[in-house]
Protein backbone atom coordinates (compact mmCIF):
# COMPACT_ATOMS: atom_id res chain seq x y z
CA UNK A 1 0.00 0.00 0.00
CA UNK A 2 2.29 2.53 0.68
CA UNK A 3 4.65 1.57 -2.21
CA UNK A 4 1.14 2.90 -4.30
CA UNK A 5 1.17 6.00 -2.30
CA UNK A 6 4.54 6.58 -3.34
CA UNK A 7 3.61 6.00 -7.09
CA UNK A 8 0.76 8.24 -6.18
CA UNK A 9 2.72 10.70 -4.83
CA UNK A 10 5.59 10.71 -7.65
CA UNK A 11 2.63 11.37 -10.53
CA UNK A 12 0.86 14.33 -8.70
CA UNK A 13 4.44 15.68 -8.36
CA UNK A 14 4.90 15.42 -11.92
CA UNK A 15 1.46 17.11 -12.79
CA UNK A 16 2.40 20.08 -10.10
CA UNK A 17 5.43 21.01 -12.02
CA UNK A 18 4.18 20.93 -15.74
CA UNK A 19 1.31 22.63 -13.99
CA UNK A 20 3.82 25.63 -12.68
CA UNK A 21 4.26 28.77 -14.95
CA UNK A 22 7.67 28.80 -17.36
CA UNK A 23 9.64 31.45 -17.46
CA UNK A 24 11.86 33.00 -19.83
CA UNK A 25 15.74 31.94 -19.67
CA UNK A 26 16.98 35.52 -20.52
CA UNK A 27 16.41 38.87 -19.20
CA UNK A 28 14.85 40.43 -22.18
CA UNK A 29 11.21 40.86 -23.44
CA UNK A 30 9.78 37.90 -25.85
CA UNK A 31 10.19 39.55 -29.30
CA UNK A 32 13.71 40.09 -28.80
CA UNK A 33 16.10 37.58 -31.83
CA UNK A 34 17.43 37.48 -34.58
CA UNK A 35 16.02 39.12 -37.21
CA UNK A 36 13.89 41.71 -35.72
CA UNK A 37 14.76 45.46 -36.41
CA UNK A 38 13.42 48.85 -34.44
CA UNK A 39 13.65 51.70 -36.31
CA UNK A 40 13.19 55.41 -35.00
CA UNK A 41 12.70 58.68 -37.02
CA UNK A 42 13.07 62.56 -36.42
CA UNK A 43 11.35 63.74 -39.50
CA UNK A 44 11.82 67.52 -41.31
CA UNK A 45 7.92 69.15 -40.86
CA UNK A 46 7.58 72.58 -43.07
CA UNK A 47 4.94 73.72 -40.76
CA UNK A 48 7.33 73.73 -37.65
CA UNK A 49 9.78 75.37 -40.09
CA UNK A 50 7.29 78.13 -41.05
CA UNK A 51 6.87 78.63 -37.33
CA UNK A 52 10.67 79.14 -36.15
CA UNK A 53 10.74 81.78 -39.21
CA UNK A 54 7.69 83.73 -37.74
CA UNK A 55 9.69 83.56 -34.58
CA UNK A 56 12.79 85.16 -36.18
CA UNK A 57 14.76 82.10 -35.63
CA UNK A 58 17.48 80.94 -38.25
CA UNK A 59 16.66 78.89 -41.18
CA UNK A 60 19.08 76.58 -40.04
CA UNK A 61 16.73 74.31 -38.13
CA UNK A 62 18.38 70.44 -38.17
CA UNK A 63 16.75 66.77 -37.06
CA UNK A 64 19.58 65.60 -35.99
CA UNK A 65 22.93 66.53 -35.01
CA UNK A 66 26.19 63.74 -33.87
CA UNK A 67 29.59 63.19 -33.02
CA UNK A 68 30.92 60.42 -34.94
CA UNK A 69 34.48 59.55 -33.74
CA UNK A 70 36.24 57.69 -36.49
CA UNK A 71 39.77 57.56 -38.18
CA UNK A 72 41.17 59.33 -35.17
CA UNK A 73 39.63 61.94 -35.99
CA UNK A 74 35.85 64.03 -34.94
CA UNK A 75 33.13 64.53 -37.00
CA UNK A 76 30.48 66.93 -36.03
CA UNK A 77 27.21 65.97 -38.10
CA UNK A 78 24.27 68.04 -39.03
CA UNK A 79 21.20 66.30 -40.52
CA UNK A 80 18.60 69.07 -42.31
CA UNK A 81 16.27 67.01 -43.57
CA UNK A 82 14.46 63.21 -42.27
CA UNK A 83 17.13 61.04 -39.66
CA UNK A 84 16.43 57.25 -39.32
CA UNK A 85 17.49 55.38 -36.78
CA UNK A 86 17.55 51.07 -37.59
CA UNK A 87 18.74 48.91 -35.19
CA UNK A 88 18.65 44.91 -36.48
CA UNK A 89 19.55 42.28 -34.73
CA UNK A 90 21.96 39.70 -37.00
CA UNK A 91 22.51 36.65 -34.48
CA UNK A 92 22.22 35.22 -30.96
CA UNK A 93 25.60 33.63 -29.96
CA UNK A 94 26.64 31.86 -26.59
CA UNK A 95 24.16 34.44 -24.54
CA UNK A 96 25.04 37.95 -26.65
CA UNK A 97 22.80 39.40 -29.50
CA UNK A 98 24.76 41.04 -32.58
CA UNK A 99 22.82 43.75 -33.41
CA UNK A 100 23.66 46.43 -36.80
CA UNK A 101 23.06 50.05 -36.84
CA UNK A 102 22.14 52.11 -39.45
CA UNK A 103 21.93 55.55 -39.98
CA UNK A 104 20.66 57.19 -42.50
CA UNK A 105 20.29 60.75 -42.99
CA UNK A 106 19.51 63.56 -45.90
CA UNK A 107 21.31 67.60 -46.19
CA UNK A 108 23.77 66.69 -44.25
CA UNK A 109 26.61 68.90 -43.34
CA UNK A 110 30.13 67.21 -41.82
CA UNK A 111 32.77 69.76 -39.73
CA UNK A 112 35.60 68.23 -39.06
CA UNK A 113 39.24 69.35 -37.94
CA UNK A 114 42.09 67.16 -39.09
CA UNK A 115 46.24 68.36 -38.26
CA UNK A 116 47.87 70.71 -40.91
CA UNK A 117 49.19 68.65 -43.85
CA UNK A 118 47.03 65.51 -42.47
CA UNK A 119 44.55 64.00 -45.16
CA UNK A 120 41.06 64.34 -44.98
CA UNK A 121 39.47 60.67 -44.66
CA UNK A 122 35.98 60.33 -45.47
CA UNK A 123 33.35 59.21 -44.01
CA UNK A 124 31.27 59.40 -47.15
CA UNK A 125 30.20 58.36 -50.62
CA UNK A 126 32.25 60.73 -53.13
CA UNK A 127 28.86 60.89 -55.48
CA UNK A 128 27.14 62.35 -52.45
CA UNK A 129 29.25 65.87 -52.08
CA UNK A 130 27.51 68.69 -53.51
CA UNK A 131 30.90 71.30 -52.25
CA UNK A 132 34.07 71.20 -49.69
CA UNK A 133 35.02 73.94 -47.71
CA UNK A 134 37.83 75.21 -46.02
CA UNK A 135 37.15 77.09 -42.88
CA UNK A 136 39.96 79.12 -41.41
CA UNK A 137 41.46 78.28 -38.36
CA UNK A 138 44.05 80.25 -36.17
CA UNK A 139 47.47 80.51 -37.92
CA UNK A 140 49.11 78.85 -34.68
CA UNK A 141 46.32 76.14 -34.01
CA UNK A 142 48.25 73.75 -35.84
CA UNK A 143 45.23 72.52 -37.58
CA UNK A 144 42.88 72.78 -40.68
CA UNK A 145 39.11 72.56 -40.78
CA UNK A 146 37.27 71.25 -43.59
CA UNK A 147 32.99 71.42 -44.13
CA UNK A 148 31.60 69.11 -46.49
CA UNK A 149 27.93 69.52 -47.88
CA UNK A 150 26.40 66.30 -48.71
CA UNK A 151 23.05 65.27 -50.23
CA UNK A 152 22.84 62.45 -48.11
CA UNK A 153 25.14 60.32 -45.41
CA UNK A 154 24.82 56.54 -43.93
CA UNK A 155 27.09 55.51 -40.78
CA UNK A 156 26.74 51.97 -40.17
CA UNK A 157 27.64 49.81 -36.98
CA UNK A 158 28.09 46.79 -35.02
CA UNK A 159 27.73 46.01 -31.17
CA UNK A 160 27.13 43.40 -28.93
CA UNK A 161 24.16 43.18 -26.49
CA UNK A 162 24.76 40.53 -23.44
CA UNK A 163 20.96 39.05 -22.94
CA UNK A 164 21.17 38.23 -19.39
CA UNK A 165 20.72 42.11 -18.87
CA UNK A 166 20.92 44.18 -21.61
CA UNK A 167 24.56 45.25 -21.37
CA UNK A 168 25.92 46.82 -24.52
CA UNK A 169 29.39 46.45 -25.48
CA UNK A 170 31.55 47.54 -28.27
CA UNK A 171 32.98 44.76 -30.46
CA UNK A 172 36.76 44.89 -28.26
CA UNK A 173 34.63 44.28 -25.36
CA UNK A 174 34.01 47.94 -23.74
CA UNK A 175 30.84 48.46 -21.82
CA UNK A 176 28.67 50.94 -21.97
CA UNK A 177 25.52 50.22 -19.63
CA UNK A 178 22.06 49.16 -20.46
CA UNK A 179 20.94 49.42 -23.74
CA UNK A 180 18.01 51.74 -24.99
CA UNK A 181 15.87 49.85 -26.98
CA UNK A 182 14.19 47.57 -24.65
CA UNK A 183 13.42 47.13 -21.04
CA UNK A 184 12.99 44.14 -19.52
CA UNK A 185 8.89 42.94 -18.98
CA UNK A 186 9.60 41.18 -15.87
CA UNK A 187 8.95 43.78 -12.79
CA UNK A 188 11.79 42.34 -10.94
CA UNK A 189 14.32 43.22 -13.44
CA UNK A 190 13.11 47.27 -13.98
CA UNK A 191 15.32 49.69 -13.34
CA UNK A 192 15.71 50.74 -10.08
CA UNK A 193 16.96 54.17 -8.14
CA UNK A 194 20.19 54.98 -8.22
CA UNK A 195 21.11 52.07 -10.56
CA UNK A 196 23.59 52.80 -12.94
CA UNK A 197 22.59 52.77 -16.76
CA UNK A 198 25.27 54.25 -19.33
CA UNK A 199 28.49 54.14 -18.57
CA UNK A 200 31.52 56.11 -20.83
CA UNK A 201 34.77 54.53 -19.48
CA UNK A 202 37.14 56.80 -20.93
CA UNK A 203 35.38 60.17 -19.60
CA UNK A 204 34.73 58.09 -16.17
CA UNK A 205 31.38 59.16 -16.41
CA UNK A 206 27.99 57.71 -15.70
CA UNK A 207 23.88 58.20 -15.74
CA UNK A 208 22.13 56.75 -13.20
CA UNK A 209 18.64 56.07 -12.48
CA UNK A 210 16.35 58.85 -10.78
CA UNK A 211 13.40 57.69 -11.40
CA UNK A 212 10.19 55.41 -13.11
CA UNK A 213 7.31 56.43 -13.45
CA UNK A 214 4.27 55.84 -15.34
CA UNK A 215 1.71 58.03 -17.05
CA UNK A 216 -2.19 56.43 -17.24
CA UNK A 217 -2.79 57.93 -21.42
CA UNK A 218 -1.62 56.81 -24.21
CA UNK A 219 1.31 57.44 -26.31
CA UNK A 220 1.66 58.46 -29.98
CA UNK A 221 4.44 56.63 -32.32
CA UNK A 222 4.77 56.85 -36.63
CA UNK A 223 4.27 52.78 -35.88
CA UNK A 224 1.07 53.45 -33.65
CA UNK A 225 0.21 54.27 -30.70
CA UNK A 226 0.75 52.44 -27.24
CA UNK A 227 -0.22 52.42 -24.22
CA UNK A 228 -2.52 53.23 -21.50
CA UNK A 229 0.02 53.08 -19.37
CA UNK A 230 3.50 54.07 -20.46
CA UNK A 231 6.44 54.36 -18.34
CA UNK A 232 9.13 56.73 -18.39
CA UNK A 233 12.41 56.56 -17.11
CA UNK A 234 14.69 59.05 -16.28
CA UNK A 235 18.06 59.65 -15.79
CA UNK A 236 20.70 61.83 -14.52
CA UNK A 237 24.17 62.30 -15.05
CA UNK A 238 27.18 64.99 -13.28
CA UNK A 239 28.04 67.40 -15.37
CA UNK A 240 29.43 66.11 -19.09
CA UNK A 241 32.83 67.84 -20.95
CA UNK A 242 33.85 66.44 -23.99
CA UNK A 243 36.87 68.64 -24.77
CA UNK A 244 36.45 70.68 -28.13
CA UNK A 245 32.88 69.23 -28.83
CA UNK A 246 30.55 69.35 -26.09
CA UNK A 247 29.81 70.90 -23.12
CA UNK A 248 27.01 70.32 -20.22
CA UNK A 249 27.52 72.87 -17.33
CA UNK A 250 24.69 71.37 -15.71
CA UNK A 251 23.61 67.61 -14.63
CA UNK A 252 22.65 65.93 -17.81
CA UNK A 253 19.00 64.75 -17.54
CA UNK A 254 17.22 62.28 -20.17
CA UNK A 255 13.97 60.68 -20.10
CA UNK A 256 13.42 57.01 -22.16
CA UNK A 257 10.06 56.29 -22.66
CA UNK A 258 8.51 52.69 -23.00
CA UNK A 259 6.08 50.31 -23.56
CA UNK A 260 5.36 48.59 -20.37
CA UNK A 261 3.60 45.64 -21.59
CA UNK A 262 6.06 44.70 -24.25
CA UNK A 263 9.49 46.63 -23.11
CA UNK A 264 9.78 48.12 -26.32
CA UNK A 265 11.62 51.57 -26.24
CA UNK A 266 9.28 54.09 -27.84
CA UNK A 267 11.43 57.05 -28.11
CA UNK A 268 14.61 56.89 -26.80
CA UNK A 269 14.86 60.31 -25.36
CA UNK A 270 11.78 62.68 -24.70
CA UNK A 271 14.11 65.39 -24.93
CA UNK A 272 16.54 67.14 -27.88
CA UNK A 273 20.02 65.06 -26.26
CA UNK A 274 20.49 61.22 -26.53
CA UNK A 275 23.63 60.05 -24.65
CA UNK A 276 22.89 56.25 -25.83
CA UNK A 277 24.92 53.31 -24.81
CA UNK A 278 23.71 51.79 -28.42
CA UNK A 279 25.26 54.76 -30.06
CA UNK A 280 28.58 54.91 -28.17
CA UNK A 281 29.56 51.44 -29.12
CA UNK A 282 29.52 52.73 -32.88
CA UNK A 283 31.93 55.61 -31.91
CA UNK A 284 28.81 58.37 -31.67
CA UNK A 285 29.42 59.26 -27.86
CA UNK A 286 26.84 62.36 -28.02
CA UNK A 287 23.80 63.22 -30.46
CA UNK A 288 20.54 65.44 -30.42
CA UNK A 289 17.78 64.83 -32.73
CA UNK A 290 14.24 66.98 -33.13
CA UNK A 291 11.38 65.62 -34.92
CA UNK A 292 9.89 68.58 -36.25
CA UNK A 293 6.07 67.23 -36.32
CA UNK A 294 6.68 66.13 -32.43
CA UNK A 295 8.37 69.77 -31.73
CA UNK A 296 5.68 71.31 -33.68
CA UNK A 297 2.60 69.71 -32.10
CA UNK A 298 4.43 70.58 -28.50
CA UNK A 299 5.31 73.55 -28.75
CA UNK A 300 2.93 75.31 -31.10
CA UNK A 301 -0.08 72.85 -30.36
CA UNK A 302 0.71 72.57 -26.59
CA UNK A 303 -0.23 69.03 -27.80
CA UNK A 304 2.14 66.57 -25.82
CA UNK A 305 0.92 63.61 -27.31
CA UNK A 306 3.96 61.86 -28.94
CA UNK A 307 6.62 59.76 -27.10
CA UNK A 308 9.40 61.86 -27.48
CA UNK A 309 11.58 63.86 -30.25
CA UNK A 310 12.56 60.98 -31.62
CA UNK A 311 9.78 58.32 -32.26
CA UNK A 312 9.67 54.77 -32.91
CA UNK A 313 9.12 54.58 -36.86
CA UNK A 314 8.58 50.59 -38.12
CA UNK A 315 9.33 47.55 -36.64
CA UNK A 316 8.78 44.02 -37.54
CA UNK A 317 8.47 42.64 -33.80
CA UNK A 318 5.50 40.19 -33.27
CA UNK A 319 3.49 41.59 -30.17
CA UNK A 320 1.31 39.30 -28.08
CA UNK A 321 -2.11 40.55 -27.78
CA UNK A 322 -2.69 40.90 -24.05
CA UNK A 323 -6.06 39.98 -22.98
CA UNK A 324 -8.02 38.29 -20.26
CA UNK A 325 -9.13 34.64 -21.01
CA UNK A 326 -12.02 33.44 -18.64
CA UNK A 327 -11.89 30.22 -16.75
CA UNK A 328 -14.79 27.87 -17.68
CA UNK A 329 -15.00 24.46 -16.36
CA UNK A 330 -16.07 23.06 -19.71
CA UNK A 331 -12.73 24.76 -21.32
CA UNK A 332 -9.94 24.10 -18.83
CA UNK A 333 -10.35 20.64 -16.76
CA UNK A 334 -6.20 21.12 -16.38
CA UNK A 335 -6.72 23.69 -14.12
CA UNK A 336 -9.09 21.85 -12.38
CA UNK A 337 -6.75 18.78 -12.21
CA UNK A 338 -4.24 20.64 -10.87
CA UNK A 339 -6.00 21.58 -7.77
CA UNK A 340 -8.13 18.27 -7.63
CA UNK A 341 -4.20 16.94 -7.50
CA UNK A 342 -3.10 19.27 -4.51
CA UNK A 343 -6.19 17.71 -2.87
CA UNK A 344 -5.87 14.12 -3.36
CA UNK A 345 -1.58 14.60 -2.07
CA UNK A 346 -2.59 16.16 0.86
CA UNK A 347 -5.19 13.10 1.39
CA UNK A 348 -2.62 10.73 0.46
CA UNK A 349 0.07 12.74 2.74
CA UNK A 350 -2.86 12.54 6.19
CA UNK A 351 -3.61 9.10 5.47
CA UNK A 352 0.43 7.67 4.99
CA UNK A 353 1.19 9.67 8.35
CA UNK A 354 -1.91 7.97 10.48
CA UNK A 355 -0.53 5.09 9.26
CA UNK A 356 2.66 5.41 10.93
CA UNK A 357 1.22 6.87 14.20
CA UNK A 358 -0.16 3.43 14.74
Amino acid sequence: MEEEAMKALRGLWVLFMISLPVFPAYAHPYWVKPGVYVEYAAMRYDPYIQYQLSQGYSTEQRTAFLVYLSHNASYRIYAYNDTYLKFTILEEIDGYLTVGVRIDMSNVTVKVTVPTGGNLSPIWEQNEVIKVETIPTPSNSGTLEYKVHLRSLRIKGVYRIRESDGAVFRLDGTHYGHTFLWIDTDPGLVPQENETFVVFPTLNWTMEVERVSVKDKPSKTYYREFGPPVATLSLLGSPLVMEGLVEFTTQTPGDLRYDPATGMVLSPTTLSILISPDLAAIGIPFASFMDERVAYDQIVKGNSVWAGLLPLYDTNAEFQRVEEVPFSKAKTPWKYAFWGSLVLLGSIMTAKGGRKSK
